[in-house]
């Protein structure tokens, strides 16, 4: 035992190591199937400027026979998986997982400008695109379909398409460029009109029968290059993504709409079974206090083609006018109804069929929502008619097998324990490196504790530290939104918090100026630098950036390992918000230190409260524990009041935010546990070196990770 003690902290590191190896086997387990899908990181660069993707393919996908021809060609139906500003790829693994397991092929992608995708500047986008006037899809879809149609094993005709917040708008605009708003009659009434310059009717395009007027009113030469021109047009039109769903996002270019069919004004549906999930506390609900906002909102009956309420999970038709008035939409059948049911099919074939879904949770709940995963399963099962095999119709309905999900639960638990077990090895690893020969001038011995009871001024200062993020947070994120893109600035929503993080900085700062000079010089008879721990050699601060620089090396090194070994594994947890620890792609280490640099002063200065606030009458891990608690009950606090009295009871912040900072909410759960897990890292190392900078640096080199990772829109 003595022997263990000794090597404590060694011991700690390999556990730590070691938990993150099995989390991650774990991880690759559940990505695979246990061996069954292949996984493949793939990258194209179709504008010079890197796309990447995870890609998920059956085995049996991938046989070929001895000429190298695939056995199984044009057989497996794809599903495009497209996360959301402020996202990277992973954020949609509950869904990507479980149609993978049901035997899809998968095209997971980072958007360009997001995760290991390069710069958005090759598209055109140097800044935030606007989600409802641009077409998000040019931020990756169109490339990622355009390989998908590479591929020889995928059934070209069944390609559908899933997106999340402005990966949804991006649905929308895929839906409506590649589907289209006219059914296939409609473009042959057209070809006769525009190429053989017949006259048609309203009556003629209520019917929908151009063979019938082609053949009547063409002579044998015209009815020839019709059908030339029809089998053109025929097979372009089964080419266009014409099931998929948009997660809690507004449709944007699907949205139903008058178009002009051979002269004729007509009212047309975006052609494709569509499916709008709008979770109860989402973007476009009004949280738990008004469950039912959603069902009668303009844009869901919209696109559900009704103009009375709606009803959730229920398969409705939207039916097909020949005037410029809309008709309205029948209800056909639950959701869950058997994805074989042979009235579903037909109705899935015309492109007609509805479907409004409504999760628990808020828009970022998405990722850990069990709802969304297993509806995403029904809806792709039912409308690609596939679940590891084609699905046989009608007689044979009762065998489709039900779309029960959970898979991607245990890669969730096993990505936050690996994100445990990194913040654990944090200091054992830091403890080693002090006691080693470089490091060992670092040593000092802290100042005593100055406070022996709770003081007015130490009540009144922490109270105004705790309110300082609520105070602050609606004009600090929104100051930053004129701020352009440049080497300054490259990443929208980490300047917006950077510029948060140093207003909050600059407040507490003053206030500990005002509350030492007013107070603590007299009462205490301490100087500055010595009550926040300010006490340091030139040199040593010199080490404490190697220092930090180190545990940098070895988290960036661990996570590449654990992303390249483990199938594009990261480490990640969701607390109200995700938090995730990533390899880094090679462009966004500029940004890392960029942004380190920016959050050091707020690191530096929570760093002098956290080592002030200590008792004389109680121990090391009592103080420590208390700071930490109180140093992260603003954060909370917010978090509480933005999320959950905000978004989950009435759909929208408790506190106004200033529009385009909205993404920043999901910043607040981050905050919360890095200024609890900061305070640890701060009050240990102060213990051991008798300074604040020491812990300041390593806290920021360790929490900059999460803060550039996914939130993005590089320019460089």
């Amino acid at each position: 035992m003595n022997r263990i003690k000794n090597y404590k902290n060694q011991v700690l590191l390999a556990v730590c190591l070691i938990v993150i190896m099995i989390c991650g086997l774990i991880i690759s387990a559940v990505k695979t199937d246990n061996g069954n899908i292949t996984v493949k990181e793939v990258v194209i660069s179709p504008y010079g400027a890197d796309l990447a993707m995870s890609m998920y393919m059956p085995d049996s996908a991938l046989e070929t026979d001895d000429s190298g021809n695939f056995v199984n060609a044009d057989t497996y139906p794809a599903v495009i998986i497209n996360s959301g500003y402020t996202e990277n790829r992973a954020c949609l693994d509950n869904v990507s997982i479980e149609l993978a397991r049901r035997g899809f092929v998968v095209a997971q992608f980072d958007m360009y400008g997001h995760g290991k995708s390069d710069t958005t500047a090759t598209r055109g986008y140097g800044n935030v695109p606007d989600p409802f006037g641009d077409d998000m899809a040019l931020l990756g879809a169109y490339d990622v379909l355009d390989y998908l149609r590479s591929l020889g094993f995928v059934d070209q005709t069944r390609i559908g398409m899933v997106g999340h917040s402005l990966g949804g708008s991006a649905v929308g605009a895929m839906a409506a460029s590649t589907a289209g708003f006219y059914t296939l009659q409609d473009q042959l009434l057209n070809l006769l009109h525009d190429e053989f310059g017949l006259p048609i009717s309203a009556e003629q395009v209520t019917a929908q029968d151009a063979d019938s007027i082609a053949n009547e009113k063409l002579d044998e030469k015209q009815r020839i290059l019709y059908e030339t021109r029809k089998a053109e047009i025929t097979k372009e039109y089964g080419l266009g993504v014409r099931n998929v769903i948009v997660l809690d996002a507004d449709v944007g270019f699907s949205a139903p709409k008058e178009v002009e069919v051979a002269g004729n004004p007509v009212w047309r549906d975006v052609q494709a079974n569509f499916a709008l999930f709008a979770n109860i506390s989402g973007g476009l609900s009004k949280g738990i206090k008004d469950k039912d906002y959603c069902l009668s909102s303009e844009s869901v009956l919209g696109i559900m083609g009704l103009s009375t309420k709606a009803e959730r999970n229920t398969w409705y038709s939207v039916q097909l006018s020949g005037t410029a008035v809309k008709e309205e939409s029948t209800a056909v059948l639950d959701f869950y109804t058997s994805p074989s049911d042979e009235t579903i099919q037909k109705l899935a074939d015309s492109h007609s069929l509805r479907v409004l879904v409504q999760p628990k949770g808020w828009h970022a709940f998405t990722y850990i929502s069990g709802e969304t995963a297993t509806a995403a399963v029904q809806f792709f099962t039912t409308t690609l008619t596939y679940d590891n095999g084609k699905l046989a119709v009608g007689v044979n309905a009762a065998s489709a097998a039900p779309a029960s999900t959970g898979s991607w639960k245990i890669k969730e638990a096993a990505s936050g324990f690996a994100f445990i077990a990194l913040l654990l090895m944090i200091m054992p690893l830091v403890n080693l490196l002090l006691d080693s020969r470089m490091f060992q001038s670092m040593h000092n011995t802290p100042s005593e504790p100055l406070h022996t009871k709770i003081t007015p001024a130490l009540v009144i200062t922490t109270l105004i530290t705790i309110f300082v993020p609520m105070f602050l947070y609606s004009k600090g994120v929104g100051w930053a939104m004129n701020v352009k893109a440049s080497p300054l600035s490259t990443i929208q929503i980490a300047t917006q918090t950077a510029f948060w993080a140093a207003l909050m900085a600059l407040m507490i700062l003053a206030l500990i100026v005002v509350k030492y000079y007013a107070y603590d010089k007299k009462r205490m008879g301490v100087c500055f630098r010595e009550m926040y721990g300010l006490k340091i050699s030139w040199k040593n601060i010199g080490k404490s950036i190697v220092l930090g620089l180190v545990i940098f090396a070895v988290i960036a090194v661990l996570l590449q390992c654990f992303y390249t070994c483990f199938h594009a594994a990261n480490m990640k947890v969701t607390l109200l918000g995700k938090i995730m620890y990533a390899a880094l792609a090679d462009h966004q280490y500029y940004s890392y230190f960029l942004y380190a640099l920016y959050f050091f002063p707020f690191y530096l200065i929570n760093s002098m409260l956290v080592n002030s606030f200590r008792f004389k009458n109680m121990s090391e891990k009592k103080n420590m524990i208390i700071v930490g608690a109180v140093n992260c009950s603003g954060m909370l606090l917010l978090a509480v009041c933005q999320i959950i009295f905000g978004l989950y009871m009435k759909g929208s912040p408790l506190l106004p935010t200033v529009p385009g900072t909205s993404a920043t909410i999901y910043n607040i759960p981050f905050f919360c546990l890095m200024l609890f897990v900061s305070t640890i890292f701060t009050r240990k190392l102060y213990v051991k070196t008798g300074s604040s900078i020491p812990g300041a640096i390593l806290n920021v080199l360790v929490f900059t990770f999460p803060a550039v990772q996914s939130y993005a829109y590089f320019v460089l």
